[in-house]
Order: C-alpha cells, then structure tokens, then sequence
C-alpha cells in the first residue's frame, strides 16, 4: 500500500477477453472529470490462459498509436497468472490502460489505483 497523501481509490477492471492477437484491445478506461484528470497506478494482474504459452503486454494507445508501459509478462498455459503490486513496477500514467497478447482467449482483469479529485 502506498503512502501517497493523494486521493485514491481502488478499482478493479472488468474481465476482457481478447480477441485478437497481437493487437491492442481497452483494459481500463480511467474515471474523466473532476478538477484535474486522473491517473492509474496498476496494482494488480489476473489472467488466465487456455490457449497456448504466450506473452503479455500492458500499456497505452490502440493501433499505430500503443505504447508498452510495462515489462513483458510470460503466461503459463492452463494455469492462472497473478502479479501483485510488490512484483509491478510502479508507474503512474494519465490514460486508459490497453493490453495485447500474442494470442487470442486470453482472459485479463487489472487492479489499480486511480489517483487524483
């Protein structure tokens, strides 16, 4: 746990299951509004794969325009994949969170930390 004064609250993405490989699909689209924009601290990765080993990859952007935020991930096949905040770098970024895979059924949830008012 953080102990940034900031607001913050946690929230947990909806589970997605890709659908293409190797392309961007939207992991969480971050609360808009407010005085100042919110930012994102991921916190925690779940997947799960049936398919075939594969990679994982988490950033920003969809199509030409995605950015890798962090470090590549390995799945194991057919067993399930946690990351907590101790083993993810922290990062803080100020847009929705994307995620592709090399493969597609892969299913993915984050949780993470929105920051700000």
């Amino acid at each position: 746990m953080s102990n940034d004064p900031r607001p913050m609250v946690r929230k947990s993405s909806a589970i997605i299951t890709i659908a293409a490989g190797a392309t961007p699909e939207t992991l969480y689209q971050r609360t808009t509004g407010g005085q100042n924009p919110r930012t994102v601290i991921l916190r925690k990765i779940l997947a799960y794969n049936a398919v075939a080993a594969t990679t994982l990859m988490i950033g920003t952007g969809l199509g030409g325009a995605w950015v890798q935020r962090w470090p590549t991930l390995r799945l194991v096949n057919n067993m399930d994949n946690e990351w907590t905040e101790d083993m993810i770098p922290e990062v803080e970024i100020g847009a929705d969170l994307t995620v592709q895979t090399n493969v597609l059924g892969v299913l993915v949830q984050v949780e993470i930390d929105e920051v700000g008012s």
